[in-house]
């Protein structure tokens, strides 16, 4: 479990009068004594799709200051020849990278994401920046493969910090020995598209940069400076576990608990296609769904009731004018997704929040899910949880 960090509190002696007396200065916040950072890795691959996936190795993050988010950029081209009639996968282009893992410098697992399309559902859902510009797929940067499959492009972020307000969560990155790790695979084209495609695939460019805090000074015009992030150490994790759902009536207990959890995204499929279309009738027919918390009734939801929740901490789905985004397009609602968060209580949209939701689990603890299942197939569930070494709450 990580350890907080402890700072000293400072003040000065000041001589008033010929008296001494004791003032107390306020320490500047760390975010306000550094400075933020960006900077490419100098981790730049790119490789031809081809039938089989291709392991693109352990890429090496900088040593530099306090990671906030490992910066992901994937652009594709060349894809010419023949006549093609490429027709897209459901998880579409951002299927194109999986088995993503980020370590920390003793191994231990931060985040993992089985596809990129976890990785971009974390983005869209996680609430680590303005909802509006949270959507990749509603990115100026993202630009989707269409039947030709020339090429395609967008960008993800792998998040560290949980919150820009004060840094929490941004994990000291100051060892060139020991570093953060990256690891992913380039998927095979038949993860991504199928069909007629063209005689020569295009080429994957992955890109990696880093998002940072700077080292601050330790005092600054006269004032202590607050050196290292609120409750250094505490460290978000992403994580994915499976679960079979059966036809009838499913009581699936959580085994990621532990910590406080923050977040909770659902992936339902069915099992005859497998697709999360078939996932998200599943979903419609499960009336209603139920949480428990060691066998108490934490929460009993009706279908719309969920889908209206997530439309309101996030406004995605929403009907502006005459534009209906409809499920699997830009700011738009995702197929078979449900999303369970404790990270609203700020303004009741996701994330920025105070904390004050979150919710602690033990190793003991009864976390489960209780539907009735309208067709047999797999749940995925990608968990948002947070070890905490010291005072995070405001």
């Amino acid at each position: 479990m990580p350890t907080a960090a402890t700072q000293s509190p400072s003040g000065t002696n000041q001589t008033r009068n010929g008296n001494k007396e004791q003032r107390v200065q306020p320490t500047v916040p760390f975010i306000r004594a550094s400075a933020l950072h960006r900077e490419p890795t100098g981790n730049d691959i790119s490789r031809q799709l081809t039938t089989s996936d291709q392991d693109l190795g352990v890429l090496d993050i900088p040593a530099y200051g306090y990671v906030r988010n490992i910066v992901i950029l994937v652009t594709a081209s060349g894809g010419t020849g023949g006549t093609p009639n490429a027709t897209l996968t459901e998880d579409g282009v951002f299927a194109a990278l999986k088995n993503i893992y980020l370590t920390e410098p003793n191994g231990a697992v931060i985040s993992q994401f089985d596809t990129a399309h976890d990785l971009y559902l974390a983005n869209k859902w996680g609430g680590y920046g303005h909802v509006l510009g949270s959507d990749p797929m509603a990115s100026p940067v993202f630009t989707d493969a269409d039947s030709t499959f020339a090429g395609f492009s967008y960008l993800l972020r792998i998040p560290v910090e949980l919150n820009c307000r004060d840094g929490l969560g941004s994990l000291p990155n100051q060892n060139a020995a020991a570093t953060f790790k990256l690891r992913m695979t380039l998927a095979k084209v038949a993860d991504i598209a199928t069909g007629t495609l063209p005689n020569t695939l295009p080429t994957v460019r992955v890109r990696v940069g880093l998002e940072a805090w700077d080292q601050p000074e330790v005092s600054s015009q006269g004032q202590t400076n607050q050196i290292t992030p609120p409750a250094m150490n505490t460290t978000q994790f992403w994580s994915s576990q499976t679960y079979t759902v059966n036809s009838g009536n499913n009581t699936i207990r959580l085994t990621r608990v532990g910590n406080h959890i923050r977040n909770l995204i659902f992936i339902l499929k069915d099992s005859t296609t497998p697709s999360r279309s078939d996932g998200e009738t599943i979903w419609n027919n499960a009336d209603p769904v139920y949480f428990y918390l060691d066998t108490r009734p934490l929460d009993i939801i009706e279908p719309n009731a969920w889908r209206e929740q997530m439309y309101n901490r996030s406004g995605f789905g929403a009907v502006v004018g005459t534009e209906d985004p409809g499920q699997d397009a830009p700011r738009g609602m995702d197929n078979g997704v449900r999303v369970y968060d404790f990270a609203h209580e700020f303004d009741g949209t996701l994330g920025h929040e105070n904390r004050d939701l979150w919710l602690p689990t033990l190793g003991s603890t009864r976390l489960e899910l209780q539907f009735q299942a309208s067709s047999a197939g797999t749940l995925k569930v990608l968990t948002n949880d947070v070890a905490i070494a010291g005072s995070v709450f405001i």
